[in-house]
């Protein structure tokens, strides 16, 4: 370098292009939903319980967060209070029963693997998710009694 200023010499000529087109193979299963319907449904038959509660998972984190379902004590989500809108009770209603279904098959699976009855691996399911609960949302207790965490 003289008096700091350097030449580049020599640069090399990069292709970014290539000669054939890139091919991506994509296999993938897409269930959408929308608050008052449902559109473009598919049918979740084929999928393990942990990827269908995957696939669920925001759907039933944003009704927490509106405070319209509330863990149980029993392992399986409660529709805690009712959205005034006809569309999101709908909406909130299949919600929960998928997840519920998911839930089940959730636990069947499990109990199975882990020795237990399904209603010890849900009840030790349950105390994990009202643990693992954002505050603000509903649990009930083991007694019965719903409070906000």
């Amino acid at each position: 370098m003289v008096g700091g200023v350097g030449l580049l010499v020599g640069c090399a000529t990069v292709r970014l292009d290539t000669p054939e087109p890139l091919k991506v193979d994509i296999n993938m299963k897409v269930d959408v939903e929308q608050k008052g319907g449902t559109a473009g449904k598919v049918e979740m038959t084929t999928l393990s319980a942990g990827e269908e509660r995957r696939m669920l998972s925001h759907q039933v984190q944003e009704l927490k967060n509106d405070h319209k379902v509330g863990e149980g004590r029993d392992g399986l989500l409660v529709l805690k209070e009712m959205p005034k809108d006809q569309a999101y009770i709908d909406y909130a209603k299949t919600v929960v029963a998928k997840e519920n279904g998911a839930r089940e098959k959730l636990f069947a699976e499990k109990a199975l693997i882990e020795k237990k009855s399904e209603a010890q691996y849900a009840k030790e399911f349950a105390q994990r998710v009202r643990q693992a609960s954002y505050p603000g949302e509903w649990i009930q207790e083991d007694d019965g009694k719903w409070k906000k965490r």
